[in-house]
């Protein structure tokens, strides 16, 4: 029977750190090692297991695997800290402890995609709901790091999107502390860029974008102000109405057009609210 017996997740768990700590595993082994801890931090109910990845040398190894050549390697190590981190305070604070932040943010810029849209996912996951970490991003350059992305037309659509969801979060989170003024968010450069992925020419990305903008534009007046004057977000709301009217018409987009629809008439309503009701919209 103990022969029969199928080890349990936190045995696999523990095989899968031995392995990674193995100098000696090729390549493709340790990507198996990896997947396996991907598979195995998923599910809620391993969020004990989870929590013991450190106390096993789990984070550590993970955050070499960081440091690799192959890029493959890189990226699932990365993807896999990401799914450590959500919805773990304890797991986040182990691997901001471990000085990995940084070192994320430096893949984001990476120039193979799948590696930058991971490291993005867990860069979000490792500092979402934990303002500590999410200063230590905005002084590693975060601000300026997803602006750059937006900005960018050649940047895989995925990590411009992730990183609209990204701003989009920061904000809602910012305005669960009262909206107040925030010098990360006031840069024109970095509202602009999510005022102008509101005419971008694929409607999921234009989504996230009139999200992004309605979060921003109920920090503050100031921000506000910005994104009326120097972003023409009134202009980007006009002709955004424009297309979603034509796309209402199409059977295919007609339900996701109507949708938008009510979120761009949401952000007119607090374009013109007074400044003073702001964070109470």
């Amino acid at each position: 029977m103990d022969r029969l017996r199928m080890p349990s997740d936190a045995e696999l768990m523990k095989i899968a750190i031995k392995d990674l700590q193995n100098s000696s595993l090729s390549t493709e082994e340790r990507q198996l090692a990896l997947q396996e801890l991907l598979v195995l931090v998923e599910p809620i109910d391993n969020a004990i297991d989870v929590a013991d990845l450190n106390k096993l040398g789990g984070l550590v190894a993970l955050v070499n695997e960081l440091e690799r050549d192959e890029e493959e390697l890189r990226t699932t190590a990365a993807w896999v800290l990401g799914k450590a981190s959500q919805n773990n305070p304890d797991v986040q604070k182990q691997i901001l402890h471990l000085g990995v932040l940084p070192r994320l943010i430096h893949m984001v810029r990476s120039s193979y995609s799948e590696e930058a849209v991971r490291a993005l996912y867990a860069v979000s996951a490792l500092i979402r709901n934990f303002p500590f970490a999410q200063e230590e991003f905005y002084l590693e350059g975060g601000s300026v790091l997803l602006q750059e992305i937006m900005s960018n037309t050649s940047t895989d659509i995925r990590l411009r999107r992730k990183s609209l969801f990204l701003l989009t979060d920061l904000a809602e989170q910012q305005l669960e502390i009262g909206g107040k003024q925030n010098s990360h968010f006031a840069d024109e450069r970095l509202l602009k860029s999510a005022v102008d992925l509101m005419g971008s020419s694929d409607l999921d990305t234009q989504e996230k974008a009139l999200m992004a903008v309605r979060s921003l534009a109920r920090l503050n007046s100031m921000t506000l102000k910005k994104l009326r004057d120097l972003c023409q977000l009134e202009a980007a709301l006009e002709n955004l109405r424009a297309q979603l009217q034509h796309l209402m018409k199409s059977e295919e987009h007609a339900e996701l057009a109507q949708d938008m629809e009510l979120l761009r008439q949401e952000v007119m309503k607090i374009m013109s609210s007074d400044s003073s009701d702001i964070v109470e919209q």
